[in-house]
């Protein structure tokens, strides 16, 4: 390897770009010990610092010129960039300026890179670590540089510049870091050894002080209290590997319950970020957990439960379907108010499925049909099927429907399904009615027994 080294001079204006050169000189330099970046910050007091800058220029081969938002007086840039053009004729000039900025009157006839992630990738940060053209030596300085590395690189680079480095970031809430590179996640258990960070630790989600472990170990000490809830972590997985598998990831919505000084707070994990390495494999998965007020699904056991389940998912489909799509869709005012052009009809069509595939994946999740089925007597159970059935059929015609893109035949449908919704909630109502009736009774009979502080319902 070349022991070749190239010297760096970053021309900025002290009073608003300190920290953004001191920042830039930090992760140019972390790339290769071959790169000297100079910057006027590192005058040592009592020395003449004309002399130091006309010295440290005349011995630089790139010079980085930071032009600033203020412009109303840029000789200086003017000034070092005559003195390097003048003492390093075959030395290579970069200048960076944010892209809303004009281009300075003096630096017209030149090439500048806008201030961007993307732009200093690949006019500034490749040139520089893989070519020769910056820095004209014999070898790349650092050719094996990663593109995720590269990257990050940029991206800081564009923040320092922006005054976004020195921001200082306030967490609120939990939050997880899983990092997967090198695994195959797609696999059963391939998870397994995955590293996972806790910036703030885990003291509310898991009563956990921890900032580092494996997700095995993650796992085990989630399942320690199944009590407050253990698929979140289970979802968590599925995310991951539907996202490694290129699959849109599904929006998550198993709750949990938090544990030590936070027992009675209620949580939801969220994917909020990717990130992807050069050859676009994820490798690292950023979650949040947010505090909500209410958990995933609460309802009784048994009968009660099972027909709560049905009233709930009817009541969804009427308000947040067919009222919304079907009959505030129809009439508006008196006037007609449903979509006329095919783009507006495709896009209602697909905001229809969307919004009942929502309600099947939660209705699938817990079983909600299947338990429903055992909350009714036989003498009403055959009723019960027979809605069932209907309302298979009536599902299926309107995806039918949707899939073929058929506007006419999904209205009607819905009609249908409104008709059904109508009737089905009133047989629900009544078995719910008689349910809640028979629990009071139960209610009543206990407290009359034990008396009021020992009450033991089941």
């Amino acid at each position: 390897m070349s022991d070749q080294r190239v010297s760096m001079f970053i021309s900025h204006k002290v009073a608003t770009q300190k920290g953004a050169a001191r920042r830039i000189k930090q992760i140019l330099e972390g790339r290769t010990d071959r790169l000297d970046v100079i910057i006027c910050e590192e005058i040592v007091a009592g020395d003449r610092w004309r002399d130091w800058i006309a010295q440290r220029i005349s011995q630089a081969q790139i010079m980085l010129v930071l032009v600033p938002h203020d412009r109303t007086d840029l000789t200086w840039i003017q000034s070092e960039i005559s003195r390097f053009e003048g003492v390093c004729p075959t030395g290579r000039l970069v200048v960076l300026k944010f892209q809303a900025d004009p281009i300075p009157d003096t630096l017209r006839e030149r090439q500048i890179i806008d201030v961007s992630a993307e732009q200093l990738l690949e006019h500034f940060l490749k040139p520089l670590y893989r070519g020769l053209e910056l820095t004209k030596l014999d070898a790349p300085l650092n050719p094996r540089v990663a593109d995720f590395d590269l990257k990050r690189d940029a991206l800081q680079i564009e923040e320092a510049l922006l005054g976004l480095s020195d921001l200082r970031p306030d967490r609120y809430g939990e939050s997880l870091i899983v990092e997967t590179n090198g695994l195959d996640v797609t696999k059963d258990g391939g998870l397994a050894a995955a590293l996972v960070k806790a910036p703030n630790g885990c003291a509310q989600i898991l009563n956990w002080n921890r900032r580092s472990f494996r997700w095995d170990e993650f796992r085990a000490r989630a399942a320690e209290d199944k009590g407050k809830g253990t698929f979140w972590v289970t979802e968590m997985e599925q995310v991951i590997g539907e996202v490694a598998r290129q699959s849109r990831p599904r929006v998550m919505s198993s709750t949990f319950r938090g544990r030590g000084h936070v027992a009675g707070q209620i949580f939801r994990p969220q994917l909020e970020r990717v990130d992807f390495c050069c050859d676009e494999t994820p490798v690292r998965y950023h979650f949040a957990f947010h505090e909500v007020l209410v958990p995933e699904l609460v309802r009784g056991k048994g009968p009660v439960g099972g027909v709560f389940n049905l009233i709930y998912m009817a009541t969804r489909v009427r308000w947040e379907v067919l009222n919304p799509f079907l009959v505030n869709a129809s009439t508006n005012g008196g006037a007609p108010a449903l979509p006329a052009s095919p783009d507006q009809q495709s896009d209602f069509i697909q905001r229809v499925k969307t919004s009942l595939r929502i309600i099947e994946l939660e209705a699938e999740r817990h079983d909600m049909i299947n338990v429903a089925r055992d909350a009714f007597e036989d003498s009403e159970r055959d009723v019960v099927v027979q809605l069932l059935e209907k309302r298979e059929q009536i599902k299926s015609a309107i995806e039918a429907a949707a899939d073929r893109q058929d506007f006419g035949r999904l209205m009607e449908q819905l009609t249908h399904g409104l008709l059904f919704n109508c009737e089905a909630m009133e047989v629900l109502a009544k078995r719910f009615l008689q349910l809640v009736q028979e629990d009071r009774q139960k209610v009543q009979h206990r407290v009359e027994k034990t008396g009021p502080g020992q009450v033991s319902v089941q």
